[in-house]
C-alpha cells in the first residue's frame, strides 16, 4: 500500500470468527482500495502521470515523484480530517505554488492528469468480478470509501445500489456517521450488513461502531480469522 494514503494491515478487532452456515446478513457494503481493486498498482503509474504532467506544463522534465510524495505528506499533517481527495488536491496546488505561483490553474490539470491515469490502470483483484455478480444478483451491495476511485473504471457500477463517499457526505471512515449514511441508502437494518475491508481500523472498528458487521480481508493470509478473498463470502450463503 501507498504510505499515508491506505495504512498497512494490522490484527483485526473483532470478530474473528469463520463466518457462519446460513444467511447471516442481507446486504454488504465494500470498501474499494484494495479491497475490490488494487490501489498500489494503480498509484504508481497514477503519480508518475501526474509527475509529468506538471514538468510538461513547466516545460521541464517531470518532477520528481517522491518531491510531490513529500508534500503530500506535509498537507496531510496540515489539514487533519481532510479526505482523501482533499488532501490529494491541496497537495498538487502546493506543489504548484512551489514551482510557479502565478499558475494556481496547473493544480486542476495535474489533478486530472492523476485521476486519467488512475482510470486507465485500475485493475479489480481476480475474484472480485465473479464475487460482486453473484452477491449483487442475492443482496442489494454498496461502496462505502475514503477514496476518489470510480466504479465506473472497473465496470462493476451496474451492481451496487449505493455508493458513499467521503468527500461527498463529509465525514471519513472511521467515524460512523458515514457508514449510517450508507445504512440508510442501503435501506436495510444496520445488523443485516456486513462491511468488507483491508483496514482494521477503517473498516472494522469504524463499522462495528455504527452497528453493522465487518470482517477485515487480508490477502496476504497474515491476519488469523480475515478473509483472504471475496470468494469466502460466498460459502456462507
Amino acid at each position: 500500500m501507498v504510505p499515508a494514503e491506505n495504512p498497512p494491515t494490522a490484527a483485526a478487532p473483532s470478530p474473528d470468527a469463520p463466518l457462519p452456515d446460513g444467511p447471516s446478513f442481507d446486504a454488504v457494503s465494500f470498501d474499494g482500495d484494495d479491497t475490490l481493486w488494487d490501489f498500489t498498482a494503480s498509484y504508481g503509474p497514477a503519480i508518475a502521470h501526474a509527475a509529468e504532467a506538471l514538468g510538461s506544463a513547466l516545460g521541464e522534465p517531470p518532477v520528481p515523484v517522491d518531491w510531490l510524495q513529500r508534500i503530500r505528506t506535509e498537507v496531510a499533517a496540515d489539514h487533519p480530517g481532510a479526505t482523501l481527495p482533499e488532501l490529494r488536491r491541496a497537495a498538487f496546488a502546493e506543489a504548484v505554488r512551489r514551482r510557479a505561483p502565478d499558475r494556481p490553474d496547473l493544480a486542476d490539470l495535474v489533478f486530472r492528469a492523476f485521476m486519467a491515469a488512475r482510470a486507465r490502470s485500475t485493475r479489480l483483484f481476480p475474484e472480485v468480478r465473479a464475487a460482486v455478480a453473484a452477491l449483487a444478483g442475492r443482496m442489494p451491495l454498496a461502496l462505502t470509501t475514503n477514496g476518489n476511485a470510480e466504479l465506473s473504471w472497473t465496470g462493476l457500477d451496474p451492481y451496487f445500489s449505493a455508493v458513499v463517499r467521503a468527500v461527498d457526505c463529509g465525514h471519513s471512515k472511521p467515524d460512523p456517521a458515514i457508514y449510517l449514511l450508507t445504512v440508510e441508502r442501503l435501506g436495510v437494518e444496520p445488523a443485516r450488513i456486513l462491511h468488507i475491508g483491508d483496514h482494521p481500523v477503517e473498516d472494522v472498528e469504524g463499522a462495528l461502531a455504527a452497528g453493522l458487521q465487518a470482517r477485515l480481508l487480508d490477502r496476504t493470509g497474515r491476519t488469523p480469522g480475515a478473509l483472504t478473498s471475496l470468494d469466502g463470502l460466498l460459502v456462507s450463503r
